[in-house]
């Protein structure tokens, strides 16, 4: 009998090739490839932001503040392998893990 692969395993394997290729396009290119941006808070014309990049095999997470009279500022930075990032996002959000797949597969 044939072992089966669960669902979520499956995903995460499949968010991983698709990061590789990413990566190629990245590579090719010569910029980074954005595969997420998300908008957390907005207040008298200055605003926080996620930013999600794939850049040369690693995906970096950045929260930028920015907007008005401050000048754009780097509030965290994370940075992942692409072999670990698909566990990271699944425990992060569903959501937002799905939305990342179709991204990347909408670039392909």
């Amino acid at each position: 009998m044939a072992p089966q692969i669960n669902l979520d395993r499956w995903q995460s394997a499949h968010l991983t090739e698709l990061l590789s290729k990413g990566t190629l396009i990245a590579k090719r290119t010569n910029r980074p490839v954005e595969i997420h941006r998300r908008l957390l808070e907005e207040s008298d014309g200055c605003y926080e932001e996620e930013i999600c990049t794939l850049i040369d095999g690693y995906v970096m997470e950045q929260r930028v503040v920015s907007g008005g009279p401050m000048p754009p500022r780097f509030v965290h930075q994370s940075i992942y392998s692409i072999d670990e990032y698909p566990d990271i996002l699944m425990k992060k959000s569903r959501e937002r893990f799905l939305s990342t797949t179709a991204i990347l597969e909408a670039m392909e």
